[in-house]
């Protein structure tokens, strides 16, 4: 009876840290390299201005992920044309350098599965986090069990869209597509089902 006792308490404290961490707590800032500083791709918003503008919607929205999506799309619609095409392409950057299968095998556990779709899903919710969240967990992917949420409970892709519809406001067109930008490699294909043992953590968020 002690051993549950026990048991109970540390999972409530667990719970309450995670809550903590997800609602109000800020993670660590971010010191080290962000991924545009080593890249050679044209016409990029300067990352820390991007990232002011993802905290502007963040604020704004006080964490609530659907309200940020509409609050981003409103504060992009402000900017000229340019800007809103130079922010969509340091978002597509982002997307296409956190491409890896380190991340992926933890978002699968987290998920109970997870598609490619998926997968591009999740890290749009994630650059949506703000830099120091989308950062430590693209380098320390078991820090998702203080701020993950599965997808059925966040409609990940939601802010994929905030550029595309800000711009069609400004302009009554279309993006324009960014081919030059490249996914990375991804490194090495984890196996779907030991995903659930490497990451217990995240696979008890999924149930």
């Amino acid at each position: 009876m002690q051993i549950v006792y026990i048991t109970l308490i540390i999972v409530f404290f667990i719970v309450l840290i995670r809550l903590a961490f997800r609602k109000l707590f800020r993670f660590p800032l971010y010191s080290g390299k962000m991924f545009t500083q080593y890249l050679n791709v044209d016409n990029l918003m300067n990352e820390e201005k991007f990232w002011q503008i993802i905290n502007h919607s963040i604020d704004k929205s006080k964490r609530h992920y659907s309200n940020q999506c509409h609050v981003l799309t409103e504060y992009l619609s402000t900017l000229n044309k340019d800007e809103i095409i130079q922010f969509d392409r340091t978002f597509g950057l982002l997307m296409a350098q956190s491409y890896s299968y380190r991340l992926w095998e933890p978002v699968y556990s987290l998920n109970g599965g997870c598609s490619d779709d998926g997968f591009e899903h999740f890290r749009s919710w994630l650059i949506a986090q703000g830099k120091n969240r989308f950062y430590w967990a693209v380098r320390y992917p078991r820090l998702l069990f203080f701020i993950g949420v599965k997808e059925i409970i966040e409609n990940y892709e939601g802010i994929a869209y905030s550029a595309f519809d800000a711009y069609q406001l400004k302009t009554g067109l279309d993006l324009p597509s960014r081919h030059d930008i490249k996914y990375a490699e991804g490194g090495k294909m984890f196996k779907e089902t030991e995903s659930f043992l490497r990451y217990p953590e995240l696979a008890l968020l999924a149930w």
